[in-house]
């Protein structure tokens, strides 16, 4: 089957990273075509392994009085866009990386004739209530599927027949034979994440200046892009003023995106990820699939991956003690970190394995197929 997939992102996220998972999997038996937004990074990327890509003036829906009277015209000028690429590579499944991009279904009602897949990656209450509402019901009106990636998301969603949960799967290359169990001296601590506000990079900073004044072997180490975004770029620029103010430069230190995922994580003694909403959580599956253990807030998606005391330690969102208090479990503690770290792998491997993935979505192609 030929499959299109649309992502809004302009830069490396962990939804764009699980759409180019699925299509890395199951490009032996499917043809697979993306749409991109044309300010996107990753044109590049896709063009280097095999994939047709397109750019797309994607618009999104913002406060402004001219961005809101601008979005029609500009939705209408990309269907049309797209029914033309639709109709040149003989498309029969339309996927929306997320369900606010309204491209697809503003397509099936201009007569393209495709069926609609779309994903929900976004926790839905973390979202206004009326445009949630509007995008869930179009979604749902449109779409053959409406795919859940938890079930965090899928018991926020009201209930259809045509709305299922499939989880992301395993996907992960391994050149690196062990994580590195740091003891005795510098214990490192990453923080992998994008810089925007929710991702929960101030929490950790906060309980890491805690735990540092009680083990000063501690290190912490940001990595993550700001996607050419003023805002995010202000968030990571209050970051580094408050480490400074600390008198913490060298004992934390900022980094962009770091392309090679197992390297970073392995570097590590303990992953954090204190965000305030989770659909799911690619950094919390790499680090637990890579052996690292994590400390990770209870979001939505990260309970689905991390039993808590078994294979990572969860913590309320926001609770600056609770996080400082895990930290310095596991800082102190290297038998336990082995032994998180290695529950975790073997966890992720069974629960979110490849296989099942590719099982599970080629039902679901077969049965569009069949329709």
């Amino acid at each position: 089957m030929n499959i299109l997939i649309i992502d809004n992102s302009t830069a490396f996220t962990g939804a764009f990273k699980c759409a180019l998972n699925e299509a890395e999997l199951l490009s032996d038996k499917h043809h697979f075509v993306f749409i991109l937004n044309k300010t996107s990074t990753l044109v590049p990327l896709l063009k280097e392994k095999g994939f047709a890509v397109y750019a797309l003036p994607i618009r999104e829906i913002n406060k402004s009085v001219t961005g809101l009277l601008k979005y029609p015209f500009a939705l209408l000028a990309n269907i049309i866009r797209l029914k033309r690429i639709i109709r040149k590579e003989r498309i029969d499944i339309v996927q929306m990386n997320d369900f606010y991009n309204l491209l697809g279904a503003g397509s099936t009602i201009f007569g393209a004739k495709i069926k609609l897949l779309t994903y929900v990656r976004f926790v839905p209450s973390s979202i206004p209530a009326a445009l949630r509402n509007f995008w869930i019901t179009v979604a749902q009106r449109y779409s053959y599927k409406v795919i859940a990636v938890s079930d965090t998301v899928l018991k926020q969603l009201p209930t259809r027949e045509n709305t299922i949960r499939i989880y992301d799967p395993v996907n992960f290359s391994e050149h690196i034979n062990a994580p590195t169990i740091s003891s005795g001296n510098e214990i490192r601590i990453l923080y992998l994440a994008n810089y925007i506000q929710g991702k929960g990079q101030d929490y950790a900073l906060e309980a890491f200046i805690h735990a540092y004044a009680q083990n000063k072997n501690l290190r912490l180490l940001f990595a993550g892009g700001d996607m050419d975004l003023h805002k995010n770029k202000q968030y990571k620029q209050k970051l580094e003023e408050r480490v400074h103010r600390e008198g913490l430069a060298g004992i934390v230190s900022f980094q962009g995106f770091t392309a090679d995922i197992e390297k970073a994580i392995k570097n590590a003694a303990i992953v954090l990820n204190f965000s305030d909403s989770e659909s799911f959580s690619m950094t919390c599956l790499e680090a637990s699939y890579y052996g690292t253990p994590v400390i990770a807030t209870r979001c939505g998606g990260p309970e689905e991956i991390i039993e808590h005391d078994k294979t990572g330690l969860l913590v309320p969102k926001q609770d600056i003690e609770a996080m400082t208090e895990a930290i310095l479990k596991l800082a102190n503690n290297t038998e336990l970190r082995k032994h998180l770290g290695s529950a975790a792998s073997s966890y992720v491997r069974e629960k979110f394995g490849k296989d099942i993935f590719i099982q599970n979505f080629e039902t679901l192609l077969n049965s569009m197929n069949n329709a």
